[in-house]
This record gives C-alpha cells, sequence and structure tokens, in this order.
C-alpha cells in the first residue's frame, strides 16, 4: 500500500488523470485483500470519481442465479460501478443477473490475456457438428444473450489472431483488450484486429497518454468501439471519451 494511504493515492490519480480518461477500473482483489480498510478505501475512490467517468468493477464473478444475483447488487447498487467483468463458465443463469441491469455493461471473459487461458480456452468444442475452440463459443453465446445491447467482451491482446476471429464473429461488440506491454501484447497488432470489422476504413483511431513509464498508455476505439489498456496497480486508464456514466453504447 502506498505510505500515504491507499484513498490518498487514488485521489491522486484520480486529479491527475480525470480530464483524460473515459473510465476507471479498479481490481477488486486488490482492495479485498486489505479487508474492511480496502473495501472502505474502493467505496470511497468510487464516490471520489466525477460522475461522467463511468467505473468498471473488475471482480470476474461466477457463481449460481442467486449468488449471481447478490454479486450483482453488490457490484452495481452498493459499490456503484457502471460494469462489471464475469465469469462465463457456469452459463446463462450466471450471467443474467449482470445483464438483467439494462443501464449497466457486463464485460465477459472471452478469450484472456495469461498464459494458463490455453487449458480450457483453445480446446475444441462441438457446436452444431462444428469443432471450435471455447472461446468461440463463448463469443458466439454473449452475442446472442446481448439482446439489451449491455454485454462486451475480454479479449487477451497477447491473442491478435483470436482477437481478429472474435471481433468477425462480434463486429459491433464492446472489447475490453487487456495484455498490451508487460504481458507481451502488440499495441498495433491489437489495434489492427480489434477494431470493428465493418467500420475499419471509416474510423479514426486516437492516441492514448502515458501517465506513468511503462503504464497507463490506452487507447479506445470510436465507432468501433475498441477499449485497450495497461494496468496502473489496480486502475486501468482510457484517456479518451467514453459516453457519460449510466449511458451505455449504441
Amino acid at each position: 500500500m502506498p505510505s500515504i494511504g491507499l484513498l490518498e493515492f487514488n485521489k491522486s490519480i484520480i486529479d491527475a488523470t480525470s480530464d483524460m480518461v473515459c473510465a476507471y477500473k479498479p481490481n477488486l482483489a486488490f482492495y479485498e485483500a486489505l479487508g474492511i480498510e480496502g473495501l472502505t478505501a474502493l467505496q470511497e475512490t468510487v464516490k471520489y470519481i466525477p460522475e461522467n467517468i463511468p467505473i468498471i468493477g473488475d471482480g470476474k464473478r461466477c457463481d449460481i442465479g442467486h449468488t449471481a444475483q447478490a454479486y450483482a447488487k453488490a457490484l452495481f447498487e452498493t459499490f456503484g460501478f457502471d460494469a462489471a467483468t464475469v465469469n462465463p463458465y457456469l452459463g446463462y443463469d450466471s450471467i443474467e443477473p449482470f445483464i438483467s441491469y439494462n443501464n449497466k455493461l457486463t464485460f465477459i471473459l472471452c478469450r484472456t490475456s495469461n498464459p494458463g487461458a490455453v487449458d480450457f480456452q483453445a480446446v475444441a468444442c462441438f457446436s452444431e457438428d462444428q469443432p471450435q475452440p471455447l472461446f468461440k463459443l463463448v463469443a458466439q453465446k454473449a452475442k446472442e444473450w446481448n439482446k439489451r445491447n449491455n454485454i462486451g467482451l475480454v479479449i487477451g491482446a497477447t491473442y491478435p489472431q483470436e482477437l481478429a476471429e472474435v471481433r468477425r464473429l462480434c463486429p459491433k461488440m464492446i472489447l475490453l483488450i487487456p495484455g498490451v506491454g508487460a504481458q507481451g501484447g502488440d499495441l498495433a497488432l491489437a489495434v489492427r484486429h480489434g477494431v470493428d470489422a465493418r467500420e475499419k476504413r471509416q474510423s479514426s483511431v486516437v492516441q492514448g497518454k502515458s501517465f506513468m513509464p511503462q503504464r497507463g498508455a490506452t487507447l479506445l476505439k470510436q465507432p468501433g468501439r475498441l477499449l485497450m489498456s495497461y494496468a496502473v496497480k489496480s486502475i486501468l486508464f482510457y484517456p479518451v471519451h467514453w459516453p457519460t456514466r449510466m449511458q451505455l453504447p449504441t
């Protein structure tokens, strides 16, 4: 924990970056590890963030229906996050409590950036008699579930070819793309493969700015809706415009 105190540390980052970011993404594990003190700092951090900047609660939650309802309520109502990351392993009934919040965005893990992702996400599954890797099945299901236009996908920049495949399957869905930089993801490839497949020629790309050495560089692609990020401690930054909090992209 920073010597100045976690909340004051977070406030200093927000003060320095709030005019450049389009979202903040606190990683909940780092706050939970500190117990009540950490959760209190998280809650106060959320309150401190300007109302026009969306906040993504990165908890990667996953559980059966009634427990998922409690998770969704905690993230969206108790803490007031505008979006959350979830794990789809338990299927639709574990996702539905999150996407039932029409004015909140749910990012579903699809092809994650960690090396161990291949253990399950690359395994061939049979759907309609055609074998395909599990991550593509997740993308297809997410597309089917996206009736309210409030689902996004998490795709690691460390797998650019898979990123391109998912973008072809889901040409209009918002993508959150971690793994650029220290994890080995290539920014140029992620941009090339992650932009909206149907609007690649018409859309321009806005370069992000670095807040800290080797960290904090980010990019948001509109209207292709490509979100990319480096981690800064437990927060990710997107230093260009994203829709005002509570106003989902269309």
